[in-house]
């Protein structure tokens, strides 16, 4: 009899794209003051709270309904509502690169791709591990071992134009350098749960109102 192979605890990436018009919220983009990120992130832009801005509205409608899409369809959370924490522009001149992170105090990660070109970098999604970033055992591995889903440690998303990319914010992800003349420009947006996180009868609750 042959064996059988289950995935157990797969995490999902959702993967959707924008259709309408952006001509308008690129300029504005492109119009945003930019600075050094802390550490190897590449540029930031000043405002951390980008698509609060009223033209970006229509888009910022469209990212929450694929974050409530992700949050009640594939994770299954319960939640009264979800809303937006920071959102901010990531520019990786020729060169530069982002190490690999997760987002603490958020819930749900997302990525617009609003400048894509074929040869920019993929983002990278790293398997979790423990103990300085190591397994606790760790055996050698055959050299083919990235070509096979249960023992590749990294995966590399190819996004392609206007794709909106959601994931959990404890993910590990970073980018490749930026081996192009060109800059590379993306859209972060982070979401929480509003007025509550977790359950009371958990013992996990938080009332963001009490720390007000």
């Amino acid at each position: 009899m042959e064996a059988e192979v289950f995935s157990l605890f797969p995490t999902p990436l959702y993967v959707n794209t924008y259709e309408e018009d952006t001509s308008e919220i690129t300029k504005y983009f492109d119009s945003c003051p930019m600075q050094p990120g802390k550490g190897a992130y590449g540029e930031v832009s000043k405002n951390s709270y980008i698509i609060d801005h009223s033209v970006c509205k229509p888009l910022a409608n469209w990212f929450m309904q694929c974050f409530e899409e992700y949050a009640t369809e594939l994770m299954r959370y319960k939640y009264t509502k979800l809303k937006f924490s920071q959102s901010w522009l990531s520019y990786k001149q020729p060169g530069m690169f982002h190490k690999a992170h997760v987002h603490p105090n958020t819930l749900l990660a997302g990525v617009f791709y609003y400048d894509c070109q074929p040869e920019d970098a993929a983002i990278c999604f790293s398997k979790e591990v423990k103990s300085f970033n190591r397994p606790y055992l760790e055996p050698s591995l055959l050299d083919d071992y990235q070509n096979h889903p249960f023992s590749q440690e990294e995966i590399f998303f190819k996004p392609q134009q206007n794709n909106f990319i959601i994931f959990p914010s404890y993910l590990t992800h970073g980018v490749p350098p930026n081996t192009t003349n060109r800059v590379r420009k993306s859209l972060g947006v982070n979401v929480l749960t509003s007025g509550t996180l977790g359950d009371k009868e958990t013992i996990s609750e938080i009332i963001f109102s009490r720390y007000v």
